[in-house]
């Protein structure tokens, strides 16, 4: 029966002479374990999967190259496999679980002798003991392994040669199975990263997760087999990972980008015993990765690491103790422990070691904080609407007192009884803050009134300078005016220029040509026109960023058809308080229509026009003022009436 179904699968199978060869064998053998040849030229056919051998004590050694460079080492008791792959891939050969200390090589041809140095595609000795695996120093080639790596893809339908044997004269002949596999596709350890949360995670490892490129400490790492854990922190703080629960030896790392070996934020090796430990700090939302692999290549992989996810301390809220301040000097104690605060300008900044103090307006108009009399504090300032909140900061300020690397200063607008929150942090991660702070805050001007004939731009054809400030008010255009998606519907620091027209028609007003070199929204300007001074219920037209379709600069553009005669207000302003300026708003106007009377049109009616038409007297075409069809008495009437 055995005979009947081995018959029945050779059948089914392509007839070449290995395959043929191989189920004569499989017909044939008497038992599991087959001995193969002694001789390269006549090797033991064998395909995917595992195949049981016995080497015979009979067997020769054969001379193989042992390295990538010039080592060499000798194969006892030699047995030859023949291996013609089906795919071109990667493959994994190996006998692990051997009975005895083993020696594996592959080649693409026999060798010349059994003394003959024998050109080989892989070479190894003892993978699968260093591995961790069963056998007694058994051996196993796949790509990276030790002594010759097999990284070659094998090509389908090339019969390559196996070469398996002893470590030593003295070693009995090496019998086991020989098992061939395709190396799995790599994985991608992003999409399978696990879920970090503060405690204990279990990740399970993958064997094909790539490598990862670190460098910890001045040294390149190649962490092995690196998989991932997604840490989104639950709040600002300092948090400590570890691998210590496993006597595992592991290389860790904390990247910003999952993959990216060049965004580790920090990265370590042996903190206890083989396992490692990060300590590394992060923001409220924040998303980062911990990538954790092994020291070794040929390290077994556990199918479960352990890792601990642990708060260094509690967070303190820089929210609950907020201290108020008033118009001139203030004395505010700080607090090194309290959070850093990441504002989304461009790029982002830090603020680290925010402490927050909140200011009620006694009176509308332009105010001053500082922290000026610390030369020492090498501090940031900002304002927000909201207490830890970088989307809800409007204005910060670095260095603003003249020190590069000193206090700053700060200057905002505040209508009378607003109140706002004002922080006060230090520049570098690593400051540690002074016990308090001086913040004064002073009352600069009144609010400008963008009316007064003081501050009203006389508007002309051409170019209008306008120059930015936060003593004027924003002119609301909520309920009158779109402009647009991004931001309110608010012109920050409205200018207004009165320009009154000289022709009718549709006229442009726009700074397009304003440049930002610097990329910091300087001239990201709004405009409207409104035929009432200061009357956001009078505008006619408004526009932000018109010139550039939402891209930098954010330069503004608007048309408006004008009467002759008539004044109207263009305010020109801001994305925000933020805007310094100053902007050069463009104002263009129709061309003037010709007068008909002057029919060479040199501007002016003069003998030139009158023998031009005298020329054509009783023609129909030049001449003809009135478009009678005829060039007479009338037409002479309009052109002396016309003189100039």
């Amino acid at each position: 029966m055995r005979a009947e179904v081995a018959i029945m699968r050779c059948s089914i199978f392509p007839a070449s002479v290995v395959s043929v060869l191989a189920c004569a064998i499989a017909l044939l053998a008497p038992s599991a374990a087959f001995a193969q040849s002694a001789n390269c030229a006549k090797p033991f056919p064998v395909g995917l999967g595992d195949t049981p051998f016995a080497n015979l004590s009979t067997f020769t050694e054969q001379l193989s190259q042992s390295t990538s460079g010039f080592g060499e080492s000798m194969i006892y008791k030699t047995g030859w496999f023949a291996f013609t792959p089906d795919v071109t891939a990667q493959y994994i050969i190996g006998v692990c679980g051997a009975n005895d200390d083993s020696k594996l090589a592959l080649a693409a041809a026999c060798p010349l002798a059994p003394d003959s140095l024998w050109d080989v595609l892989g070479f190894n000795d003892d993978a699968c003991a260093f591995a961790g695996g069963s056998g007694l120093w058994a051996s196993k080639l796949y790509p990276g392994n030790a002594g010759r790596s097999l990284d070659a893809q094998l090509v389908a339908g090339h019969t390559y040669l196996i070469a398996v044997g002893g470590y030593g004269a003295s070693t009995q002949p090496v019998a086991g199975s020989l098992s061939i596999d395709f190396v799995p596709p790599p994985l991608d350890a992003c999409a399978a990263a696990t879920v970090g949360v503060i405690g204990a995670n279990s990740m399970a490892m993958n064997t094909t997760a790539p490598a990862l490129t670190v460098e910890c400490g001045g040294v390149s790492y190649d962490i092995s087999k690196t998989n991932y854990l997604r840490f989104t922190a639950p709040y600002t703080g300092e948090f400590i990972a570890n691998s210590c629960a496993q006597n595992i030896d592991t290389v860790m790392a904390v990247l910003t980008a999952c993959g990216d070996g060049t965004t580790s934020l920090i990265c370590n090796d042996d903190t206890c015993g083989g396992g490692s430990s990060v300590r590394f700090s992060a923001i409220s939302g924040q998303e980062l990765f911990i990538a954790v692999g092994l020291y070794s290549p040929n390290s077994i992989v556990p199918a479960v690491l352990s890792i601990a996810i642990e708060e260094v301390a509690p967070p303190l809220d820089p929210c609950t103790s907020i201290v108020s301040i008033g118009v001139g000097s203030n004395v505010i104690a700080l607090e090194s422990a309290l959070p850093s605060l990441v504002v989304g300008t461009n790029p982002p900044i830090t603020i680290y070691k925010v402490n927050y103090t909140s200011f009620t307006a006694p009176q509308a108009g332009v105010y001053t904080v500082s922290n000026c009399a610390n030369a020492d504090f090498d501090s940031w300032l900002l304002l927000a609407t909201q207490c830890n909140s970088g989307a809800a900061v409007t204005a910060i300020d670095d260095d603003g007192c003249g020190v590069i690397g000193g206090p700053s200063e700060l200057q905002f607008f505040s209508e009378a009884g607003a109140t706002m929150i004002i922080g006060i942090g230090a520049w570098s991660e690593l400051a540690v803050l002074a016990p308090a702070t001086n913040l004064t805050v002073a009352f600069v001007a009144p609010p400008a009134d963008p009316c007064a004939a003081k501050n009203v731009i006389n508007g002309v054809v051409g170019s209008n300078t306008v120059r930015m400030s936060i003593a004027y008010r924003a002119l609301n255009l909520a309920g009158h005016c779109d402009l647009g998606p991004s931001g309110n519907d608010a012109i920050a620091c409205a200018r207004l220029i009165r320009f009154t027209a000289a022709v009718d028609g549709v006229h442009s007003v726009g700074n397009c040509a304003d440049t930002d070199p610097a990329g910091n929204g300087r001239v990201d300007a709004r405009l409207a026109v409104l035929t009432d001074c200061g009357d956001p219920a009078s505008v006619l037209v408004c526009d932000d960023d018109g010139c550039t379709a939402g891209a930098a600069p954010y330069t503004a553009h608007l048309v408006f058809t004008a009467i002759a005669g008539r004044t109207y207000y263009i305010a020109a302003g801001g994305f925000d308080e933020s805007v310094t300026g100053p902007l050069h708003v463009v104002i263009e106007q129709p061309a003037p229509p010709t007068n008909p009377a002057d029919l060479n049109q040199d501007g002016v009616i003069s003998g030139a026009d009158l023998a031009i038409l005298l020329g054509n007297w009783q023609g129909t075409t030049i001449g003809d003022i009135n478009r009678d069809g005829l060039v007479n008495g009338p037409d002479l009437a309009i052109l002396l009436n016309n003189w100039t």
